[in-house]
């Protein structure tokens, strides 16, 4: 077990808009991860906050889980997976918010998923002109990357700053292009200047070239969603 991944024990919570699989140290918790918010008190709510019908005895008042407003049944009726509040189940979100919560459902259900997998690629850093092969993942607690071969790192992923993706097959006219590596700027607690990585995926064997490329799209997509998935 890693470093990083000592103190990965969870625990179960349960809170006003359901049960929730947390970590037990709050400095565990994952760098996509949401706070939940306050809901709007009840009796600041006398109508629908998105059809604007009076709440009364027929009318009942429902809390969005993921942005906390009051909305009638109707705005506020599906049930949709929030993982990013690490709850169990599907809960209650409006319209708007279950959209959000659907977009992302393919990032958690794929994309960090790859990651955690992980892939192979020979690893250059700095402006070293030595690689090493080493098995590159995101670690359980989604909160570094973990890289291990005769070297062992690990970055903080809320402390990298920029991913740049390499890729080969582009020609001035168009056409397709794979990934093959990328370069990773990130910042280590207390240095001022950025250090840097050269990833490359192993030519080794065509099945570790395709889990190379999948998981160097899916660094892509956590490097694009930075603003959405990432609290930097």
């Amino acid at each position: 077990m890693s470093g990083c991944e000592a103190r990965d024990a969870k625990k179960l919570v349960r809170s006003p808009s359901g049960l929730r699989m947390v970590p037990e140290l709050r400095s565990a918790r994952s760098p996509f991860g949401l706070d939940e918010p306050p809901w709007v008190p009840d009796k600041e709510c006398p109508r629908c906050m998105q059809c604007d019908t009076k709440f009364d005895f027929i009318t009942r008042k429902h809390h969005c889980r993921r942005c906390g407003k009051c909305f009638c049944d109707k705005c506020c009726s599906k049930k949709v997976p929030l993982p990013r509040m690490c709850f169990v189940d599907p809960v209650r979100q409006c319209a708007e918010c279950a959209l959000i919560s659907q977009k992302e459902a393919e990032f958690y259900d794929k994309q960090l998923k790859v990651l955690m997998n992980g892939a192979t690629f020979f690893v250059t850093p700095g402006t070293s002109d030595k690689s090493e092969l080493m098995v590159c993942r995101l670690s359980n607690n989604q909160r570094y990357l973990v890289l291990d071969g005769d070297s062992h790192y690990e970055i903080e992923i809320i402390q990298i700053s920029t991913v740049q993706i390499l890729t080969e097959g582009f020609t001035p006219g168009g056409g397709n292009t794979r990934a093959i590596g990328m370069i990773l700027q990130y910042k280590v607690p207390g240095a001022e200047e950025l250090k840097q990585m050269k990833f490359t995926a192993s030519e080794d064997f065509s099945c570790n070239k395709k889990l190379s490329a999948s998981w160097l799209a899916a660094m892509h997509k956590v490097s694009k969603g930075g603003k959405t998935y990432r609290r930097l």
